[in-house]
């Protein structure tokens, strides 16, 4: 079981959704500091999230995930304040089909430099002290999603990069551990237009199914995702779904 106790966490994502109700719910642990990155600082909502536990450090650091020296230079900012980074979370989620670019740049490609660029801090052989890094995917990542393809194959690129980066040998290594959440239809600000965000027209259908659908709520997803994280398994993806928690079990297909 994870201790939060003392511990530098790092959130790369927006003031809703999933990822900020993890926010809320993780300032009821004894953790030292949380960092908000994200490219727009929403100043109520931090002094919501402060108010939630005076005793932990809460600050808020301008990022742009489309742009590298962004990164680059917020990062380095944030680890030097941190000392070490203990847990980053991937949190930043778009659905914008028509924007091929942005949709991979912030989902995947943003993601993956987000983490690269941590790792020195959570790396035990160089600033850090081993810890997680916790990446949010989607069931689109588990499944295809003929609405939104672009948006699944970056989610897929998650998942790929996630159990990649979670290999024991990388474990070994460095102390850090890699997992993926994929939560099923929740009721985000990213729902809301569904319609405007498809990958190509023909797709009424599928968008009416998805609209029709039961949806979980943010803060029932966050708590399981929570849950998930406590139990430290390494290179793990993990289903949250209608407020459930299942572990998927990949299939291997090859290996050397």
């Amino acid at each position: 079981m994870f201790d939060w106790t003392g511990k530098n966490v790092v959130y790369a994502g927006s003031f809703t959704g999933i990822g900020w109700q993890m926010m809320m719910q993780l300032m009821q642990k004894k953790i030292k500091m949380i960092g908000i990155m994200h490219r727009m600082e929403n100043v109520e909502m931090m002094k919501k999230l402060q108010a939630e536990n005076p005793a932990v450090k809460v600050v808020f650091m301008q990022m742009n995930l489309m742009d590298k020296l962004s990164m680059e230079q917020t990062m380095l900012k944030m680890g030097q304040m941190m000392g070490h980074i203990d847990v980053l979370i991937n949190g930043e989620d778009v659905l914008l089909d028509k924007d091929v670019e942005t949709t991979m740049g912030i989902n995947l490609t943003g993601m993956i430099m987000m983490t690269m660029m941590a790792l020195p801090y959570m790396d035990k052989t160089q600033m850090g002290m081993g810890g997680m890094v916790i990446n949010l995917a989607s069931v689109y990542g588990l499944e295809p999603a003929p609405a939104f393809a672009v948006y699944a194959a970056a989610k897929h690129g998650v998942l790929g990069f996630t159990r990649s980066m979670g290999d024991k040998v990388i474990y070994q290594k460095t102390g850090v551990m890699f997992m993926a959440m994929c939560p099923g239809l929740t009721s985000t600000e990213m729902m809301a237009n569904l319609r405007d965000n498809v990958t190509w027209h023909h797709s009424e259908s599928m968008v009416e199914a998805i609209e029709s659908a039961k949806r979980q709520m943010p803060e029932e997803a966050a708590s399981q995702m929570i849950k998930a994280i406590e139990m430290m398994k390494n290179g793990s993806m993990w289903l949250v779904n209608m407020g459930q928690l299942k572990e998927v079990m990949p299939t291997m297909h090859w290996q050397m």
